[in-house]
């Protein structure tokens, strides 16, 4: 995807479905009986179109993990003994920053059914019965 072009559409079928399909699709997914399974290399490519209270969680989460790390070189230098901490806390932090975004994904198609269409269009999302 070229900077400042839409997304591609990669399931075309999911973008023409009309909003009562969509939302027959979401209720499905609240009763848990279709499992959601979320693109691992996409969790942060579509953050603007979540929700801003989701959107700043992660933002904030990420921006501590990307403070963290040079922070934990820089400590190097002046106290090695705080440096490894440092490091230790910022992979944790970014661990639990895919975690959030898992439930925030999730929790957005539960609750906003344009969300749910775009994510199912552009391939974020994939959908399989619950066994």
């Amino acid at each position: 995807m070229k900077f400042g072009s839409l997304p591609e559409i990669r399931n075309p079928e999911y973008d023409l479905m009309s909003f009562e399909e969509i939302d027959e699709i979401r209720k499905k997914v609240a009763a848990g009986k279709l499992v959601v399974i979320i693109k691992e290399n996409e969790l942060f490519l579509y953050l603007n179109q979540m929700r801003k209270k989701y959107r700043l969680c992660l933002k904030v989460v990420q921006n501590s993990y990307f403070i963290g790390f040079p922070l934990s070189l820089l400590f190097l230098f002046i106290n090695w003994k705080i440096s490894p901490i440092l490091f230790i806390l910022s992979i944790i932090v970014q661990i639990c920053n895919r975690k959030l975004a898992k439930k925030f994904i999730f929790n957005q198609c539960v609750e906003d059914r344009v969300f749910l269409k775009f994510a199912l269009a552009v391939g974020l999302l994939k959908l399989r019965e619950r066994k």
